[in-house]
């Protein structure tokens, strides 16, 4: 039998004997892919890895020439992770192909890193004054200590944990008993990353100090604006809810695992599988890839950039989450990710990865879409390029996994598994067959010593009727979404079939798609392809699910498809799709989002009152997204969760709707609302909790936000949430400290916006511009209130020398005409939402308006000044910003005279 204790991981042992509550762990595994994936190991490796150190050699020159003047070349925030990120991604990928020279290669590159680290232990690309106090540059730190540690796990190499070590120490000596936090570094989610890399570096060591440094940053988390991922997962709230929705948010929230292992206790193993759920449920598109915009927004279908970064982030955290559950949703999840974001965002010639993977569009190469991380000596890299090729080679982090019951296959497809148990004995599966194109997987089974070692096979969810045989007779007990215990004396020769399921399948996206399908066969999602049809994207026939058949197909081509069919109908509509990974490889446009007629009905959205809302009854508006273009709707109000005994029920057609005067009981005790469509779609959130307070005053009125900025940040009313690299500067009155200035690259000033109103408001400033050029098209914020991707209800800019108002709604983008900014003078400007208008006053006129939504739909919880708050682009203002004011109420002209006054 397997046993916890002797479970080689990774080639070192694991420090806690048994770690607490149990856990499945990784052998020793080696992974010879075959078939697609076979062809992206090679191609990517002999394509990007081992051309890339020497294409781009200011990989390590820019930490060379770290404290040279000049230095090199204004590198961006991230740039120390560039290292760490390929070298993670190059020592996975050794896993999985023996070539010598990609062993070669990254040996040769360990040892030149770990020449270039200092003797405090610094290992990035900034200046001694500001080694970890700010940039990215603890996150930069995190990616190098992944890499060491890897390798270390790998091969032993005692210089590499050294290495991490060294790091390790200068991080504590840096903020552990200094006066300095974490936190004081900025950019929360990224820097407190290390919190994940320290304790994976404890469980080896031993040594106390990172674990005070671990506690001391799970103390941070709680610190706005900080994650507080520990405590929010046990609210109630979705993970795009929490204040840093962000994708880099998963690195921190990875050391709820390590603080799991090191400390026992089921608060860290369940809040880290609490979000996992919570992301999983609201925020995977339908490739598997994960984030809008580089961020949680709460829905998988509405559109913005998928980034190869937060995917991979994903598949990171949800190999942890497999490994501390056991639960096998969590390898379907994988799955998913494996056959089509991963492979979809890194071209089958394995030469680049995407920044964005759209789910319709085409495909770009990041070193296109984000050439603006590149600088001389590193033209190829950015965030995405370095880090793509990790999505694959994390396959061998969860392809096969054991605990004391035994071993656990979550990885179908052709190749051998290879896997050292702690005994000494190599077990060894062959997997071929077609899948997964085809139903079939067949693995030839070699226990080495170790012939009683039970198995256990990922039976995917997806597949309703799956048949398993042993040498031929049938197993019973097969449960879809279950592992299937397989209990014998194994010998060499054995071998198991599996069958699949392979039944077409649907799923229907909601307005944001036009409430088209995606089609599924097996794990593999279907995509319409210019390359493979005559028919015009926008011209595409409409399929019926109902008598829809896949006819196998051929087609030439430079990459050969992982499935292609000729998907017909029983009307005689034909529409050639191949999987999502081929999709757009020839630079042709694709799309998963289908017209399909008798698919399940589409999911919809609660939108507001949101979940745990406490509201005046004056602020009460039931609204949800449509269901499809036309549907009939039943709200439904009641004092239990199920919806029993209901306390008041509405029937019609519209998306929102305003409750009567006295409708609903304003005790202050919960409520629950529902909603549920008349052609059969289900609410994907919900019932939502919420409750009604007389005594509260109405959001529709009342003062946000008033901040004088005169010399500081200080508001009059309102609460500061983050303020940085401001300095006092004259105001529009003449008094020295009148106002605040903003260098436009560091500075940031941002405030709470609880409660933001959704259908009037009114926002004013004083502001002098600088830096202004009609060629620039950069953003620069005077206020933004922006949280992401059509999530946006407010935002006063600059673009060039132009002034406008503008909103990001679900529904579409909406912008005011600019108007023409003198520079260096000071100008009064207010934005003012009164239902559906928005206007813009300039210098107490009004000089421009455009219709927007009456009631606005956000989650917005912050406004920033003189920046973006949230976005990873500070997109800053340069100037002088003074007597800012927001209201919940639509001023009149006279009124907006008066506030420049």
């Amino acid at each position: 039998m397997v046993n916890t204790v002797g479970l080689l991981v990774g080639g070192m042992m694991a420090v806690m004997a048994q770690p607490p509550g149990g856990e499945l762990n990784r052998p020793a595994v080696s992974l010879i892919l075959e078939g697609a994936l076979g062809r992206y190991v090679e191609n990517i490796t002999e394509q990007w890895l081992l051309p890339a150190r020497y294409s781009n050699p200011g990989m390590l020159e820019m930490m060379r020439l770290r404290d040279r003047r000049p230095d090199y070349e204004d590198p961006v925030p991230w740039a120390g992770e560039f290292v760490g990120k390929f070298l993670t991604s190059a020592v996975l990928m050794r896993r999985m192909n023996p070539d010598p020279r990609l062993d070669a290669l990254v040996r040769d590159m360990i040892t030149e890193t770990l020449s270039l680290q200092d003797a405090d232990g610094y290992l990035g690309p900034f200046k001694k004054e500001e080694r970890l106090l700010g940039h990215w540059d603890l996150w930069g730190h995190y990616h190098v200590m992944m890499a060491l540690l890897s390798w270390h796990a790998d091969t032993g190499d005692a210089a590499a944990l050294a290495g991490a070590d060294r790091i390790a120490d200068l991080i504590c000596a840096t903020y552990l008993d200094t006066g300095r936090r974490v936190h004081d570094a900025g950019s929360a989610e990224m820097n407190m990353a290390v919190i994940h890399s320290l304790g994976l570096l404890c469980r080896i060591t031993g040594k106390p100090a990172h674990l005070r440094m671990m506690r001391e940053i799970e103390k941070d988390w709680e610190t706005p604006p900080a994650g507080d991922y520990l405590r929010l997962a046990g609210s109630g709230m979705e993970f795009y809810e929490t204040p840093k929705p962000r994708w880099e948010s998963l690195h921190p929230m990875l050391g709820l695992a390590e603080l799991h292992r090191i400390l026992g206790g089921e608060q860290y193993r369940d809040a880290l599988m609490t979000w996992w759920r919570s992301i999983r449920r609201t925020d995977i598109h339908n490739s598997g890839s994960f984030s809008t915009n580089e961020q949680a927004v709460g829905n998988p279908f509405q559109p913005g950039a998928i980034e190869t970064c937060c995917t991979v982030a994903w598949i990171a955290y949800s190999v942890e989450a497999l490994k501390l559950s056991g639960d096998p949703a969590v390898a379907d999840a994988l799955e998913l990710a494996l056959w089509n974001a991963v492979p979809g965002h890194q071209h089958p010639s394995g030469r680049w990865c995407t920044y964005d993977t759209p789910m319709d569009g085409k495909r770009l190469a990041s070193a296109h879409s984000i050439v603006f991380q590149a600088r001389p000596g590193t033209p190829e890299l950015n965030c995405c390029s370095v880090n793509g090729p990790r999505g694959l080679a994390m396959l061998s982090e969860w392809a096969l996994l054991g605990d004391e019951k035994g071993l656990y296959l979550n990885f179908h497809g052709p190749g051998t598994l290879s896997a050292t148990l702690g005994n000494g004995a190599v077990w060894r599966l062959a997997q071929s067959g077609d899948y997964p194109a085809g139903g079939s997987l067949r693995i030839a089974v070699d226990p080495g010593a170790s012939p009683d070692t039970p198995l256990f096979l990922r039976i995917p969810a997806w597949s309703k009727t799956t048949r398993v045989r042993v040498n031929g007779a049938d197993v019973a007990g097969v449960k879809p979404g279950e592992y299937l215990p397989l209990r014998r004396a194994w010998s060499r020769g054995d071998v198991i079939e599996m069958d699949f399921d392979m039944t077409l399948r649907a799923l229907t996206g909601d307005h944001h798609v036009g409430w088209r399908s995606s089609l599924y066969r097996g794990p593999l999602l279907l995509a319409y392809d210019q390359k493979y049809n005559a028919a015009e994207a926008d011209e595409l026939p409409e399929l019926d699910l109902a008598t829809l058949r896949l006819e196998p197909a051929t087609a030439e081509g430079l990459f050969t498809p992982i499935a292609l069919f000729d998907a017909v109908d029983g009307g005689g509509n034909r529409l050639r799709l191949v999987d999502f990974a081929t999709a757009g490889a020839h630079g042709t446009l694709y799309k998963t989002w289908l017209p399909v007629k008798n698919a399940p009905p589409a999911v919809f959205n609660l939108v507001q009152p949101a979940n745990r809302a406490v509201l005046s009854p004056a602020d009460l508006t039931f609204s949800w997204s449509p269901a499809a273009k036309e549907a009939a709707y039943t709200l439904t109000v009641a004092r239990t969760a199920e919806l029993r005994n209901p306390v008041w029920v509405w029937n019609g057609a519209e998306t929102s709707v305003t409750p009567p005067e006295n409708a609903l009981p304003a005790d202050g005790q919960p409520m629950f609302w529902g909603v549920a469509a008349g052609n059969g779609g289900t609410a994907a959130n919900g019932p939502w909790q919420f409750s009604l307070d007389a005594s509260l005053p109405s959001r529709t009125k009342g003062v946000v936000l008033s901040a004088p900025l005169a010399g500081n940040p200080a508001p009059s009313e309102g609460v500061l949430a983050d303020a940085q690299h401001l300095a006092p500067a004259p105001g529009p009155n003449g008094k020295t400290d009148g106002a605040l200035r903003f260098d436009g690259k560091t500075s940031k000033l941002v405030y709470e916006a609880p409660g933001f109103p959704l259908r009037n408001y009114t926002f004013a400033a004083w502001f002098r511009a600088e830096g202004l050029s009609d060629g620039d098209k950069r953003l620069r914020q005077i206020a933004s209130a922006w949280n992401t991707g059509g999530n946006d209800p407010l935002r006063v800019v600059i673009t060039g020398r132009h002034l406008s108002a503008r909103m990001e709604q679900p529904t579409g983008f909406f912008q005011t005409p600019g108007v023409l900014v003198k520079e260096g003078e000071w100008t009064h400007v207010a934005a003012v939402k009164e239902g559906a208008t928005l206007r813009l006053y300039v210098n107490g006129q009004p000089a421009q308006q455009v219709a927007v939504p009456e009631l606005l739909q956000t989650q917005t919880r912050l406004i920033g000044l003189g920046c973006n708050p949230l976005h990873t682009d500070l997109e800053g203002f340069t100037g002088d910003i003074a007597g800012v004011l927001f209201r919940r109420e639509a001023l009149g002209e006279a009124e907006i005279r008066a506030l420049m006054k």
